[in-house]
């Protein structure tokens, strides 16, 4: 009897990794907010005979015995994250702090009701693990370990104790996004946040107006940035930069440092309404990626201030002035971003203005770059600021766990794996730097425009990556 059929078959697998999708996903779960969901995992770790412990961050560890006479293999780790970026519609209602997201199937896919991204990264991953486990699959010793606030630089995988890392051979994440692919490798990330006062004064008489760019594509910020999509902020603020003498009381755009934009707004002060044509032939560009994007022009009542022309000029040019999109490709994989950055958040509707980047890079000297360019951006305009990251993983092409995972593909697929690195942080990177012998791999289900309310992962793939961890735990790792 082969794995599938012992399984029950392909539409059996579907519906049981969306059946603990659903479960593990019934409370929100923004990164800083996974307690509710942190239950639910310890809930079903519970019922398959485990006692999983958490430490002070919320992190989860459980221990499965080998499988009867598979005591003496190498231990496994297979691990993910619980947390999820909660990117929302824009007049949608929808509450990402205490609302449970909307999962349909639909047209061939799992995803939303898109008023909110899907937390299939990495929720889906999780779940097909855990259905596999349940199903009484062969398998060596097995540690599994599930993080929280990954979402917010790889914060959860920061606190784990090394001790939860000793004796394993091998580390299985289940992050990737793309089904074929075993991952090898990540990039570093950086975080910056700058701000700087407002100074305002009082609005000239005139009419209100809030100018919207709405409907973007916008994406995850590593997996998607190749892909040239819109960043509404950067065309707003170019439009106002080049209209010098139009008044301006707020502007704002972006959710998070790792979601391209999707959105951007700005009030402004005017007799009568602005001239969008220039705006509207700029959006006209990005059909292709962003045929969505929607333009809007609403009166409103004259705001009571508005910034001085210095804080106008100061914000626009920092703002136009740092890099979104790809910097440069990976020299040890040429197909792989090397470098970028994503202009991911602009805040400036109350006495500050804040501005969040998110840099991504396998090589130090690249980070280094982008963010010196910033820096200096920050200096000339009267921002000041701090920043966080975490280290890359360095791809290596010989990874024995990737070659296990090959095997198994190929014997079931026929088809090889791609053994490749990726333009987005992994939380291998944080356990390199804990257990620097510890072999580690990541594999994932397909996930399409993650960290974005169009998240979407097909139902015909599901299968297949379920399939590919239970012939991994039942072939092992010697």
């Amino acid at each position: 009897m082969t794995l599938l059929e012992r399984l029950e078959g392909r539409q059996a697998v579907t519906a049981g990794v969306i059946h603990t999708f659903r479960t593990l996903s019934r409370h929100p779960h923004p990164s800083g907010e996974e307690e509710a969901t942190g239950r639910d995992y310890v809930e079903y770790l519970r019922a398959l005979g485990l006692s999983p412990v958490r430490d002070g961050a919320g992190n989860l560890r459980a221990d499965l015995p080998a499988s009867p006479g598979r005591e003496g293999e190498p231990l496994l780790i297979l691990q993910g994250h619980m947390d999820m970026v909660c990117a929302v519609a824009p007049g949608s209602g929808f509450d990402p702090h205490g609302d449970p997201v909307t999962i349909l199937e639909e047209d061939g896919y799992l995803r939303t009701d898109r008023r909110s991204s899907l937390g299939a990264d990495n929720g889906l991953g999780n779940a097909a693990a855990l259905w596999v486990l349940g199903r009484g699959i062969s398998h060596g010793p097995l540690r599994l370990m599930f993080t929280v606030s990954e979402e917010v630089g790889l914060e959860g995988a920061k606190e784990v104790d090394p001790v939860w890392l000793e004796g394993a051979a091998a580390l299985l994440n289940t992050d990737g996004f793309h089904l074929g692919r075993a991952i090898v490798g990540s990039a570093g990330g950086r975080r910056e946040e700058w701000q700087k006062p407002l100074k305002k004064i009082p609005a000239p008489q005139g009419q209100g107006w809030q100018i919207s760019v709405t409907g973007g594509t916008g994406g995850h910020s590593g997996d998607d940035i190749h892909l040239g999509r819109a960043n509404p902020i950067h065309l707003l603020a170019a439009w106002l930069a080049a209209r010098p003498g139009l008044p301006v009381a707020s502007f704002s755009g972006g959710t998070a440092f790792n979601a391209i934009p999707a959105a951007a707004e700005c009030v402004v002060v005017g007799g009568q309404a602005p001239d969008l044509s220039a705006l509207a032939a700029a959006l006209e560009g990005y059909r292709a990626t962003d045929p969505n994007l929607t333009l809007a022009c609403v009166p409103l009542p004259c705001p009571d201030q508005v910034w001085t022309q210095q804080a106008r000029e100061s914000v626009l040019a920092f703002v136009g002035g740092i890099h979104h999109g790809v910097y440069q490709m990976d020299p040890a994989f040429p197909q792989v971003v090397g470098a970028s950055a994503n202009l991911g958040v602009v805040e400036a509707q109350g006495e500050a203005c804040k501005v969040r980047v998110f840099i991504r890079a396998a090589r130090r000297e690249d980070e280094e770059a982008l963010g010196t360019v910033n820096a200096a951006l920050a200096a000339a305009h009267g921002f000041t600021g701090h920043r966080t990251g975490y280290p890359g993983w360095p791809g290596d092409k010989n990874n024995p766990l990737a070659r296990a995972l090959d095997r198994v593909y190929r014997a079931q697929t026929g088809r090889g794996l791609e053994i490749t690195a990726v333009h987005v942080g992994l939380e291998p990177s944080v356990f390199r730097a804990k257990a620097p012998g510890l072999v580690m791999a990541s594999t994932g289900p397909d996930i399409l425009d993650a960290h974005s309310v169009d998240e979407r992962a097909p139902l015909d793939t599901l299968a297949d990556y379920a399939l590919l961890l239970a012939g991994v735990l039942e072939e092992g790792l010697s």
